[in-house]
């Protein structure tokens, strides 16, 4: 079964739920394909395997440093990515897994240029810091089809508790920006997902 030493997903079950299931109709049946950036010990992506990837051929493609963020303590990143591997293997849908072990920029490109991945979705959950979070909302909408949801973790964390008032420090400034400057290529979703945002990809 598999371990997880933190639970910070699970909270954002409940409008995951009502954002796939009755906003977008989402079918788990059927094969689709999802990127996750910053996917940490798996908690998320197996919540994805077993609710959004039911069908043999779907897939998700996790991209990941394993090498933490500034959010994270010494401990919590300690032989991360053994426990990520593990617990996909404990979960039974390792076949449905790709690691792209790296940079979500590097890894995002490479996805791009094999041109054989249309993620029905994209979920952005890697560094904090507002410049990466830029990049991988610009790349990730290069990669995103017509229809595909990006879906953004932490839009309100910051580092004040460790006192930073540096705006750089945190997704917010990053996913205002993308959102304000492509504002008429998308279309907000999920009124009822708190801290994260939404939104899909309109046809050119």
């Amino acid at each position: 079964m598999p371990r997880f030493t933190e639970s910070w997903f699970d909270g954002h079950i409940p409008g995951w739920e009502h954002l796939f299931f009755r906003e977008l109709g989402w079918d788990p049946a059927a094969p689709r394909r999802i990127v996750e950036i910053g996917c940490f010990e798996g908690r998320a992506t197996i919540w994805m395997l077993e609710n959004l990837l039911r069908h043999p051929d779907s897939r998700i493609h996790c991209i990941d440093s394993f090498a933490g963020g500034a959010e994270h303590h010494t401990r919590q990143v300690e032989r991360l990515h053994e426990r990520f591997r593990a617990n996909i293997e404990e979960s039974g849908h390792a076949a449905k897994v790709e690691v792209l072990h790296g940079n979500s920029a590097d890894g995002l490109l490479r996805l791009i240029a094999r041109g054989d991945v249309a993620p029905a979705m994209i979920y952005v959950d890697g560094s904090h810091e507002a410049p990466d979070v830029l990049s991988d909302l610009v790349l990730s909408f290069r990669l995103a089809p017509p229809g595909g949801v990006i879906l953004c973790d932490d839009y309100l964390w910051s580092r004040e508790a460790e006192g930073s008032t540096d705006l750089l420090h945190c997704p917010k400034l990053a996913i205002d920006a993308f959102t304000n400057i492509y504002r008429r290529r998308i279309e907000f979703l999920g009124a009822r997902l708190g801290g994260q945002v939404a939104f899909r990809k309109r046809a050119a």
